[in-house]
């Protein structure tokens, strides 16, 4: 009998080319178990990520540690990047199977679960339901919430603007760091002051798809708060190994308020670090930052 609960459900189909991919990565294992997990952990990310293809929705399988060889060796993982907004975990079972095994490494740092079926022959896939937040390895398939929702669930998960006012007042949004903590490197103008200005830097990790690679950069602004009640900013990407540039036409590119681009600035074969010109703003004013290499992107918001 099949106790799989009523809940409608979405088939995708598990060609060649994704069964070469799960082949490839599982090889790099010596370990019977690991490499049949991270088999099925692979079609299971990939069924997710073309459902949320045909849903319009941006996602990133090369910022995604499940497509990364050497996280495959460190964890049991089953992560699935959707673009500014979070990693998904796509956990698989097998049919007549009233339970989904979630390991206790991934129950932090994940926007939702969802479970996806495999059929005998590993030819289909069915994506039976989410949930939001799992605290238990074993979850029960019976408690999932319908496959429907979770579009409506992504796009609530959206990110919040980054208050940059709260900044001056050493209130950071999470994920934000100061230099000397995310590159190692002194933070020369940290609530540097005088009388006539207050500024402030803050960094976060950046990761974005490089020939199928993760590529990790540090975003950067340098804000100056001024008297007259305007910030002054300034916003970079850098590399994080100074032996290492960036990918090439790696883009930056400031939007307004209304979507439309006012700034862009590209990096050449030699460049560690591209950065904006100044530009300044008034409290209430909003704009966008967005870091792009070929047809992926990472967007972060800021309210002045």
């Amino acid at each position: 009998m099949n106790h799989t609960p009523q809940l409608s459900t979405v088939k995708i189909q598990l060609g060649r080319e994704v069964h070469q991919q799960a082949k490839h990565f599982s090889q790099h294992q010596s370990n019977f178990y690991n490499a049949q997990q991270i088999y099925l952990n692979t079609l299971a990310v990939y069924a997710v990520n073309e459902y949320l293809k045909h849903q319009k929705i941006k996602t990133n399988l090369g910022a995604s540690n499940s497509w990364d060889i050497v996280m495959q060796s460190l964890m049991d993982i089953a992560d699935l990047d959707v673009n500014g907004i979070g990693k998904l975990e796509c956990r698989s079972v097998l049919q007549d199977t009233e339970i989904v095994y979630i390991p206790a490494e991934v129950w932090e740092d994940r926007i939702a679960y969802v479970v996806v079926q495999m059929n005998e022959s590993l030819t289909e896939a069915t994506l039976l339901g989410f949930a939001q937040k799992v605290t238990t390895e074993e979850f029960p398939i019976s408690q999932l919430q319908p496959l429907e929702g979770l579009v409506k669930h992504l796009k609530h998960q959206t990110k919040p603007l980054v208050n940059l006012s709260e900044w001056f007042q050493n209130i950071v949004d999470t994920g934000w760091q100061t230099i000397e903590e995310l590159l190692g490197t002194p933070e020369l103008s940290l609530a540097f002051r005088d009388a006539s200005s207050i500024r402030v830097q803050r960094a976060k990790i950046v990761e974005l798809p490089k020939q199928g690679v993760g590529c990790v950069v540090a975003l950067v602004l340098d804000l100056t708060h001024e008297t007259e009640g305007t910030t002054r900013i300034r916003v970079q990407v850098r590399s994080f190994n100074e032996e290492i540039v960036l990918p090439d036409n790696l883009r930056l590119l400031v939007l307004d308020e209304e979507g439309k681009m006012f700034i862009e600035v590209s990096a050449t074969h030699s460049d560690r670090l591209i950065q904006t010109k100044l530009f300044r703003g008034q409290p209430g004013e909003k704009f966008t930052v967005k870091v792009v290499l070929g047809e992926e992107s990472v967007t972060e918001k800021f309210l002045i």
